[in-house]
């Protein structure tokens, strides 16, 4: 009888210079990704709400919004491997906790700030462009 093995659909990263990489990897296509979005809203002209320095949409808020939330999904995967059996199901499991979390503000405060029906649909997506590859880098399923 033949065996067959496995090739495992990632590899997490097993020191702490590998998830440094990884996460800055991450954080970088995030950033990309949240800038071409907010370009994208603005080139179609739509009405996002609040504008200026303080708003959601503006560059600096989004590129450390993205540099915080990558730092402490590196936390966060830090602290599970250490404590638990099965890090990156956990992580994964955590991260769609937060990601479901961070829809709340978006529904229920965003609108008080200004930030338009159009807005929150475009905050929901720069949440999800962030989210999608700081997990995928982190656990690793995207090396390079």
């Amino acid at each position: 009888m033949e065996q067959t093995i496995t090739q495992p659909r990632y590899v997490p990263p097993k020191t702490v210079g590998e998830l440094a990489r990884q996460t800055t990897l991450g954080v970088l296509v995030a950033v990309v990704l949240a800038l071409f979005v907010r370009g994208l809203a603005s080139g179609v002209g739509v009405d996002l709400g609040p504008t200026g320095a303080g708003s959601p949409f503006a560059v600096v808020p989004l590129v450390m919004t993205t540099v915080v939330a990558g730092t402490g999904a590196a936390v966060a995967y830090t602290t599970l491997d250490r404590l638990t059996a099965r890090p990156v199901r956990n992580f994964l499991t955590l991260g769609g906790l937060v990601f479901v979390g961070m829809m709340l503000p978006v529904v229920l405060f965003a609108p008080s700030l200004g930030v338009t029906p159009v807005g929150q649909v475009v905050l929901a997506v720069l949440h999800a462009v962030v989210a999608v590859p700081l997990v995928v880098f982190i656990v690793g399923l995207v090396r390079v």
